[in-house]
């Protein structure tokens, strides 16, 4: 599916557009450029048969809201792509960019193009290497999550890298760091109590692999995976289930809808509250 590359204003704005801008109103604008998955584009299963679709729920577009509360100039710029894993944000080969071979090639297009009116880059980038392999029929498929571990560990430098030497020096630049979507085996019984535990060394793997590279280019880290209390098993919630699974239950569909685990609405409110924390 193609990306929704978009511009987001309020209705008052949007109007303002369809007349040529002065210069003034040129100079004045400023960017936010959210980039990565599923995450970035707001995903949810809502389609027909829970396909997943766009939605304007997403972190970025919560995020964007705060952000243009203090900021009335700020645009928002979408390039993120469904299903996009590091080496395909790299290599392309997902969804079509104008112009660009990839999602990194249309990022670095623009950073460049617009330098430092690019107030904010967030990433959310990783995650569909390993994750993609949950299948509702199959799965967690092992031998599938660990060539994921390895394959995010080899681009993530040629993302955080060309991102860091494409923007700008005043553009504030953030990844995120990942829930664990694994901990729901907790659900399944004996086997999938242990399932969940052992799914915690694949979780750290992954945000070990992401922390080193945005850390070594400069990047902040929005820390996803503390908020969700993804490594918290005290066994204190209404269920008596352990509070990491509790919480990805309730901010996630995957149980509502098998091997989905992308966020809910307010779960990607929650995330949005995450990175605005680091921006701020």
């Amino acid at each position: 599916m193609p990306p929704r590359i978009a511009i987001t204003t309020a209705v008052g704005a949007a109007l303002l557009a369809l007349a040529p801008a002065t210069p003034a109103q040129a100079d004045d604008v400023t960017y936010y450029l959210a980039l990565g998955d599923s995450l970035a584009v707001g995903a949810q299963p809502l389609g027909p048969d829970n396909a997943t679709i766009p939605t304007d729920e997403g972190y970025a577009d919560q995020l964007y809201a705060k952000l243009r509360a203090e900021e009335p100039t700020l645009q928002l710029v979408k390039l993120g792509c469904l299903g996009e894993t590091t080496k395909s944000f790299v290599q392309g080969g997902v969804c079509s960019y104008d112009g660009a071979k990839s999602q990194l090639s249309a990022a670095k297009k623009f950073l460049r193009e617009h330098g430092a009116k690019v107030r904010y880059v967030t990433v959310s980038i990783g995650a569909q290497d390993i994750y993609g392999c949950i299948t509702p029929d199959g799965g967690a498929n092992t031998g599938c999550m660990l060539k994921g571990t390895a394959s995010a560990a080899l681009y993530m430098p040629q993302v955080v890298g060309a991102l860091k030497l494409a923007a700008h020096h005043s553009t504030r630049l953030i990844g995120m760091d990942w829930y664990n979507p694994g901990v729901a085996a907790w659900l399944l019984g004996d086997d999938g109590k242990s399932q969940a535990k052992q799914s915690v060394l694949l979780n750290d793997t992954l945000n070990s692999t992401l922390k080193v590279n945005y850390g070594a280019w400069g990047f902040k880290v929005a820390k996803v995976n503390a908020d969700w209390q993804s490594k918290n098993w005290t066994e204190d919630t209404p269920f008596g289930w352990p509070r990491n699974v509790w919480e990805l239950v309730a901010r996630s569909w995957i149980a509502n809808v098998p091997g989905v685990w992308l966020p809910k609405g307010h779960g990607y409110g929650n995330i949005a509250d995450t990175f605005y924390a680091v921006a701020r």
